[in-house]
């Protein structure tokens, strides 16, 4: 069974494709938006991105596929992507919005005081304090994105293969050592995404410097 998944390189290529890049550009927005947004935008729209989380999977699927229809992306790469990014991307915003409320505001005021402009203080004070949520954002993300089926049969018209897809097709069937290992693999995507994040989060290290002694 193993043998037959792995030999089955498409459909892993096309799952982690799809689970990378629909992470990376949830998380590329969510942090446009709260970097830019002002905080009454913010809490005015969170209902709206919170309806992934709420509605059923089949009206987003059946919503999706109309949009990709009316778009011409049926069927192809760039509609799945979108469909996954719009899945994602409640997930991402609700795992990394605490993280950015509690960044105290007068560093920047600190860092403006000092002639420096918001790029040198987002990529060298703020994002790095940050490095563990953003990761861990992203690690949901690509764990929400390995985990879509309708929105992957739907947009993708039957014509991308992807870890899920084919587990659930498999639980029909008598394929039962086939299919644990695709649900294995399911399952072991995630857990390799996660343990990136935790490594990629992990805090400084920093090396203790001998004091120096005394000269007589």
């Amino acid at each position: 069974a193993w043998a037959t998944v792995l030999d089955s390189s498409s459909t892993v290529g096309t799952t982690l494709g799809l689970a990378l890049a629909s992470a990376s550009v949830g998380l590329l927005w969510s942090v446009a938006w709260l970097e830019i947004s002002p905080r009454r935008w913010q809490h005015t729209c969170r209902p709206l991105w919170l309806l992934p989380l709420v509605l059923p999977s089949v009206v987003w699927g059946v919503g999706l596929y109309s949009l990709a229809l009316q778009w011409r992306l049926e069927g192809q790469w760039l509609g799945l992507l979108i469909a996954h990014a719009v899945m994602v991307l409640p997930y991402t915003l609700l795992a990394l919005e605490p993280a950015y409320s509690a960044v105290d505001p007068r560093q920047w005021a600190v860092v403006a005081s000092l002639g420096h402009g918001r790029w040198r203080y987002w990529l060298r004070i703020k994002w790095p304090l940050l490095r563990a949520a953003l990761a861990s954002a992203w690690a949901v993300g690509f764990a929400v994105s390995v985990a879509q089926y309708l929105p992957t049969l739907y947009v993708g018209a039957g014509r991308f293969a992807t870890v899920t897809t084919e587990a659930v097709t498999l639980a029909a069937g008598s394929q039962r050592s086939l299919m644990s290992a695709y649900a294995a693999l399911q399952m072991l995507l995630p857990i390799a995404a996660f343990a990136l994040a935790a490594w990629l989060g992990r805090p400084r290290r920093f090396e203790k410097i001998a004091p120096m002694k005394a000269t007589p």
